[in-house]
């Protein structure tokens, strides 16, 4: 049996300024429909920008869990946004850096089950110092971790951050 779900038709969409919210109608494989709700994103980029042992990392009031987060540098790709320009002009935005070499480590799917976007991770190094540049309503405070500090912030829980949290792992796992 073939698993793929086939579009049917668009019930609903509600569009908002950074995302969307779509109500599909499916068909099944079993032939039967469904409805899938889902949010519809345009991608977005990470980066673990390296200061020699240490990460720059990025704090924000995130309003939907209601703290303060320490996260990597990240930011919405703009449409038709290249994912490496995007990530050139989040970490100068974000942090004030701008990076000499920039390579791309992973993407991946944060909520597949209910949302469409797509993440891509890069890592930045020969970081030079700036002036960051926030959109107007980010308030950000930015600050370098030593590695070892943030891999026992992740093991005590205090860093929960999903992209946060995929990109350091593995960059672990796949530095060379």
């Amino acid at each position: 049996m073939k698993l793929k779900e086939t579009f049917i038709r668009r019930k609903k969409e509600v569009r908002g300024r950074a995302v969307g919210f779509r109500i599909d109608e499916v068909r099944l494989p079993n032939r039967k429909t469904a409805v899938r709700e889902y949010l519809d994103h345009p991608g977005a980029v990470a980066v673990v920008a390296l200061l020699g042992d240490a990460v720059l990392m990025v704090k924000q009031f995130r309003y939907p869990v209601g703290v303060e987060t320490w996260e990597i540098p990240a930011g919405k790709l703009d449409r038709k946004e290249d994912p490496l320009a995007c990530v050139h002009r989040e970490l100068r935005e974000e942090t004030g850096y701008t990076a000499g070499r920039v390579r791309k480590l992973l993407s991946f799917w944060p909520t597949a089950a209910f949302a469409n976007e797509v993440n891509h991770i890069y890592v930045a190094d020969k970081l030079k110092p700036g002036e960051a540049d926030p959109d107007e309503d980010e308030f950000l405070s930015c600050q370098a971790w030593p590695l070892k500090k943030l891999y026992s912030e992740m093991k005590k829980g205090r860093i929960r951050d999903s992209k946060t949290l995929i990109a350091l792992l593995a960059y672990r796992a796949f530095k060379s």
